[in-house]
């Protein structure tokens, strides 16, 4: 039976070490043939070490260890995770320890990347649900729904969508599932708010779809907290708002031309926002005024001829955003209105102009807001994901590479706890500033979150994109700051691969940066 056996068995001389006997399983496992294995000893096998690194497996197993959870190392070089029983035997008026060997690496791979899937998902910074699909109450919630709720998972347990969504009755949330359960839509996605357990709303984007595995079917959530955006965005229309009410009182241009395109009404306004007087411009061609390019002089003369005929333009009953010219050369935004109307048999048209100058200004400035962290003065993360989907867009089609650098500052807190948040804002101020000062114009450089960094660099190879951390890194490590004296930071590095998605290069530039942060910190990392 121990020869024949499929079990992994070992014979083992306790005192000596040597290998006594080796069954066929044996042989065929750790590649040697049974006569060679006769002549080993149990630490040419058994075992590198037990899997926790703190001693021989051999010494575990002559000290009792049952099970053992060990390397072992294989004739080809290979090591294998193995699962290894050491009860004694007599043999032949000996006393023998009998090794059974069980080969466990796929189920150790396995349960190792369960653990990382695991760690994803309640580490992530979204909420994220998983949802019996009979009788909708959670199967998992993560700890950023836990956190953010106020409810223990044991709580949750017992819940449904349904006691967080406040607009949902249990039927109502069954109809919005029906297009998943028909297998109509694979993903819903929806905005609603969720109460928390202390009574108060927020409001999230829910992206929810169904998932398989096996024959086993549950419904997956992200949730996503827009109270920001919904913040942001009611910031925006009451700006726009005040926008629009100042134009308002402030009145716009009217102008009147005839058929010959010549100016018959000017009012107040036209005079203020345009410079020219009721006087200057009565009587006058209009488009010899604010037409500057004679070639679109002629162009227009053209067209203006067909509107006397028919009353009809490309411009006619429509609103359109152009820029003229101020009677003191100044270019100006402006919103243009035309409407025909026939006087006296001809038809004249009807401007009217609203200066957009500040708007625009200010929907630059908006834009500016939105897109720029206001601490740093450097891009934020929501512009970063922008760029960085367009710049694979671009790479795949120009077949250049680019490369991303992140950073995080060593023992940021300790700066907050000693010093204040003041210096703490300060620092990381002068570390963007000295960032911007060694990298280019076509560069993206963007603050991720607190103290970490990143930086797209567009048609750069690997190895420049670690020559330039290596730089940043050094001129950090020299500044001199104000009561903090140094900081240092940790930087990983990658290059896009024609394989990356944008979760995939992340994911990799930030594998980089931890293993930075744990190779002693101040440090770059690069794959």
């Amino acid at each position: 039976m121990f020869e024949t056996h499929n079990v992994v068995m070992l014979l083992i001389e306790p005192e000596s070490e040597r290998i006594i006997d080796a069954n066929k399983a044996a042989c065929h496992f750790y590649g040697y043939s049974k006569e060679t294995m006769l002549q080993m000893d149990i630490e040419a096998v058994v075992g590198v070490s037990t899997i926790d690194g703190g001693q021989k497996c051999s010494e575990a197993l002559k000290k009792g260890c049952n099970p053992c959870i060990c390397f072992q190392r294989l004739a080809n070089g290979e090591e294998r995770l193995a699962e290894v029983y050491s009860p004694t035997i007599d043999y032949q008026g000996k006393t023998l320890l009998y090794l059974i060997i069980f080969d466990i690496t796929k189920r150790w791979k396995a349960e190792k990347e369960l653990k990382f899937y695991k760690h994803l998902f309640e580490n992530s910074l979204n909420e994220i649900y998983i949802v019996h699909p009979q009788t909708l109450k959670f199967i998992a919630v993560n700890r950023g729904a836990r956190e953010n709720l106020g409810y223990t998972e044991e709580e949750l347990k017992e819940m449904t969508p349904v006691d967080l969504k406040p607009e949902f009755t249990l039927k109502s949330f069954k109809e919005l599932l029906e297009p998943l359960s028909n297998e109509e839509q694979k993903q819903i996605i929806f905005d609603t708010m969720h109460c928390r357990k202390d009574g108060s709303l927020y409001p999230v984007e829910i992206h929810l779809e169904p998932v398989e595995f096996g024959k086993e079917k549950v419904y997956a959530a992200l949730v996503i907290d827009i109270t920001e955006r919904r913040k942001m965005e009611k910031e925006l229309q009451e700006r726009n708002e005040i926008l629009n009410a100042i134009m308002e009182s402030a009145g716009d241009t009217i102008i009147i031309i005839d058929d010959k395109g010549n100016v018959t009404f000017w009012n107040p306004a036209a005079e203020r926002i345009l410079g020219y007087s009721r006087e200057e411009m009565i009587g006058k061609d209009l488009h010899a005024f604010v037409i500057q390019d004679k070639r679109l002089y002629e162009a227009y003369r053209e067209a203006f001829k067909k509107f006397c005929l028919s009353g009809k333009g490309n411009f006619i009953g429509k609103t359109i955003e152009m820029k003229t010219r101020h009677k003191n050369g100044h270019e100006i935004d402006v919103e243009l209105s035309l409407s025909a109307v026939r006087i006296k048999d001809s038809w004249h048209a009807i401007g009217i102009i609203r200066d957009v100058s500040e708007r625009k200004k200010f929907e630059e400035l908006l834009y500016r807001q939105s897109i720029t962290d206001p601490l740093t003065n450097i891009y934020n993360r929501r512009f970063f994901m922008q760029m960085l989907e367009r710049e694979i867009e671009r790479t795949k089609r120009n077949r250049k590479p680019f490369s991303l650098i992140m950073f995080d500052l060593d023992h940021f807190k300790k700066v907050n706890d000693h010093f204040g948040h003041a210096a703490g804002d300060m620092v990381l101020k002068k570390v963007a500033d000295t960032v911007k000062g060694r990298i280019r114009k076509t560069d993206c450089f963007v603050r991720w979150g607190g103290e970490e960094f990143i930086i797209l660099l567009p048609e750069t190879s690997l190895s420049d994109a670690v020559d330039l951390a290596e730089e940043i890194r050094k001129h950090i490590s020299m500044m001199s700051l104000p009561e903090v004296g140094h900081v240092t930071a940790s930087f990983g590095v990658t290059e896009y691969r024609d394989t990356d998605t944008i979760d995939t290069v992340l994911l990799r530039v930030d594998n980089m940066l931890y293993e930075a942060k744990g190779a002693g910190r101040n440090c770059v990392k690069s794959k």
